[in-house]
């Protein structure tokens, strides 16, 4: 499928998308276990919110090509709430703060989450998302990043035990 690209909103939109190659590309497990859970968790949000309270969960008037690859058509009347681009992009930035110790310094966070605030800003730019589905995304992938990486070892060890065969075929390759 071919990516569309009509504004620098979009441009900055495909953030998203080259993380998930890049967790794919990395085999970093616990990055793809978490890719699954945002996009399960956020998908499932949209479907039970669909028709909720329009100011909070309604994508806003006129949203069109939301999706990751600029074709959905128009997508007004379907909840917008979280924003899964923005979802993706936290989790991995929470991830990247966890692992290299840099949580505790607000202004690494802030540097850190300079890829977060564009990807919020370029959607709601976009017209795709409000300011409250754009938080709403931020939180579940923080969330999300920070339960996976509390039991980051325990899922390893997990993998190890019980699935060495397809675990140790990626590991030898």
């Amino acid at each position: 499928m071919i990516i569309t690209i009509n504004s620098i909103y979009d441009l900055i939109s495909l953030i998203s998308l080259f993380i998930i190659i890049y967790f794919i590309f990395t085999f970093d497990i616990i990055l793809i276990i978490g890719a699954i859970v945002c996009i399960s968790i956020h998908f499932i949000i949209k479907l039970v919110t669909n028709g909720w309270y329009p100011p909070i969960f309604k994508r806003p008037d006129g949203a069109k090509n939301c999706d990751l690859f600029n074709k959905g058509g128009l997508v007004e009347n379907q909840s917008g709430f979280p924003s899964g681009h923005v979802t993706i992009v936290s989790f991995v930035i929470e991830i990247l703060l966890l692992r290299n110790n840099n949580n505790d310094n607000i202004l690494k966070k802030i540097y850190y989450n300079i890829p977060t605030i564009l990807v919020g800003y370029a959607r709601v730019g976009k017209g795709c998302h409000n300011c409250i589905q754009v938080i709403a995304g931020y939180l579940l992938g923080y969330l999300v990043a920070n339960v996976l990486y509390k039991y980051e070892n325990a899922i390893i060890e997990y993998i190890k035990d019980n699935m060495s065969y397809f675990f140790n075929f990626y590991i030898n390759e």
